[in-house]
């Protein structure tokens, strides 16, 4: 029977939601950059960030024939997306890209000439826009995994023969060497690390011997010879990846996952001191001892998972788990050290069969991708003390490429989390251990109120500075008045926005406008 009360609460209670949901609507668009595409060309286009120094962007282009050279603009922008300078190359149709690599001030290019020894580096001044070249013989059809510079030396690191080789190649006198003790059988490169302060290389490897997985940080001075090794071994838990966090000349942290059994299988995190080339204990952080690292599960499951892990915990039995993890660079603040990491694993799809009579038809499965399932926030301490942990649910997201998609930036005592997908972007805001505003959708709108966007493409995003995410694609835009009859237009955007945590917690008053469109401002 339908009541007073029930009456009541269809009219107010909905009022009452839309006002404190509506609250949270925080993200704002600041500015937006439009670019037109060309239908003549073959463009490709990315966006470095500059921090405070504004955004590079740098369009590739090319006939559809791939017998003449390839032409490259660079664009610097301000952070009100303003242009400051432009300057184009023409690239060596004879040469492709390998990989970028991004300093303080300036941006490098591999390029390598197929099937030869021949490679050519590029410079990019990114304050005056200046091109300097550099064309070095390094190894023929090296693979290359990591592209760095440190001063006027350039580090390709990659596999030569299937084992590793870091290659050091001076721009100064044009010569190459290569970094001892590494060319060895069962070695995995795992990073390489430059200690631009100290003029210090710091090589990280995975091998495995002798049933035993050794992870071991070779540190070379600026010259290339070999100052020490160190090597962690545990009897039950294999490292997989590791960060160098440097104290001082003879003291660091070292931060990353592990595994149990030398398996690509995440078991958790861990935290070690190393103090005059000698590591301590690590410090290992099951999944299972970390607050809400299941959060992205719902109710139900979250919690018939934690009964299941405490109650195997109890009865003495180890807990195994199957996460692959992508983890990201550290940020480091005054007091804090910050870890994230994606949880993904591996999209394949299964092809059709081979035909054939009777039962002896193959079945195959190719890699369609990798889908991503969360990603997980961990502080410590500036003593290597881990301290909290939040997550943040990542919903049928999946990349083609293995890449980093959740962004974060620290806005006052917040971090606010964000992703792409599908031109939208979602967000989380966090304060530690506590979410304080749950997950939200905002669409990408385009400049003019009259347009409406037809679809999207390539949709990425970035944390740019401060309170700032940049995210920048393709969009199809459409115009939605009816008497116009011009036919759509493709453009290269880049959304400048604008997170703002001042009124997280407030509701707004009745007649306050809002909208979950980042849309609404032009300044």
């Amino acid at each position: 029977m339908i009541n007073k009360y029930t009456i009541w609460l269809w009219f107010v209670l909905p009022v009452f939601l839309a006002s404190y949901q509506e609250s949270q609507a925080q993200l704002e668009q600041a500015q937006r950059l439009e670019i037109p595409t060309s239908g003549t060309l073959d463009e490709q286009h990315e966006v470095f960030s500059l921090g405070e120094d504004g955004a590079l962007v740098v369009i590739r282009r090319n006939e559809f024939s791939h017998t003449r050279n390839e032409q490259w603009l660079f664009s610097k922008y301000d952070t009100e997306l303003k242009p400051v300078w432009s300057r184009e190359y023409s690239l060596d149709y004879r040469y492709v890209p390998v990989m970028a690599y991004q300093s303080q001030y300036f941006a490098y290019w591999l390029f390598g000439e197929p099937d030869t020894d021949h490679y050519l580096f590029m410079k990019l001044d990114l304050n005056s826009g200046d091109i300097d070249l550099h064309r070095g013989t390094l190894l023929a059809n090296v693979d290359v995994h990591q592209f760095k510079v440190l001063g006027s030396k350039a580090l390709v690191a990659g596999y030569y023969r299937s084992r590793p080789v870091v290659l050091v190649h001076s721009f100064f006198d044009n010569t190459t060497r290569v970094l001892p003790g590494l060319y060895e059988r069962n070695m995995e490169i795992n990073n390489v690390d430059v200690n631009e302060q100290d003029g210090l290389i710091n090589v990280i490897t995975y091998a495995y011997r002798k049933r035993n997985c050794h992870f071991t940080i070779h540190t070379y001075n600026y010259d290339g010879k070999l100052l020490k090794s160190t090597t962690l071994s545990d009897e039950r838990n294999s490292l997989i990846s590791g960060q160098i966090v440097p104290l001082n000349e003879d003291n660091s942290y070292l931060i990353g996952n592990y595994s149990v059994g030398c398996t690509p299988f995440s078991q958790g995190l861990y935290i070690t001191h190393i103090r005059d080339n000698e590591p301590e204990q690590p410090q290992f952080i099951e999944f299972s001892d970390l607050q809400n690292f299941f959060n992205y599960m719902k109710p139900k499951r979250r919690q018939r998972t934690l009964d299941r892990l405490g109650k195997r915990k109890s009865m003495g039995k180890e807990n195994r788990f199957r996460y692959r993890l992508l983890v990201h660079n550290l940020i480091q603040t005054e007091d804090e050290i910050v870890l994230v990491a994606e949880v993904y694993y591996p999209n394949y799809k299964s092809s059709s069969p081979v035909m054939s009579s009777g039962f002896n038809r193959q079945y195959s499965q190719s890699l369609d991708g990798f889908r991503y399932t969360h990603a997980i926030v961990c502080g410590f301490d500036r003593n290597g003390r881990y301290k909290w942990d939040n997550s943040f649910s990542i919903k049928n997201l999946i990349s083609y490429e293995l890449q980093e998609m959740v962004q974060l930036t620290r806005v006052d005592d917040y971090f606010v989390l964000a992703y792409p997908q599908d031109g939208s972007i979602h967000t989380e805001v966090i304060r530690r251990e506590k979410v304080v505003v749950e997950s939200e959708k905002f669409e990408l709108e385009p400049s003019s109120d009259t347009e409406k966007v037809l679809y999207n493409d390539n949709a990425n995003l970035a944390a740019w500075y401060d309170k700032y995410f940049m995210a920048y694609g393709i969009q199809k835009l459409s115009s939605e008045r009816a008497t116009t009859v011009s036919a759509p237009r493709e453009v290269f955007y880049i959304n400048k926005l604008a997170y703002k945590t001042e009124d997280i917690g407030k509701t707004k008053t009745t007649g306050e406008a809002t909208t979950r469109k980042t849309s609404g401002s032009k300044r």
